[in-house]
């Protein structure tokens, strides 16, 4: 299984609209998991994946109100 970015994450949760694609997910990854290195690149293994889906709220949808 390929690895998956913070991008792809956030595109699943409805982060679609973003200036900056992902960044909502590697705002959590980054608090959540300290020890990454600072300016690497996020390939997500399977327990992170599990637990951004888990954490991270889902975009709210625009009301047309």
């Amino acid at each position: 299984m390929e690895p998956y970015t913070p991008v792809e994450f956030a595109r699943f949760l409805g982060y679609r609209n973003e200036a900056r694609p992902g960044f909502v997910v590697r705002n959590y990854l980054r608090a959540t998991y300290p020890d990454h290195v600072k300016n690497s690149r996020w390939e997500l293994t399977e327990a992170e994946a599990a637990d951004v889906l888990a954490n991270v709220p889902r975009a709210q949808l625009e009301s047309d109100a």
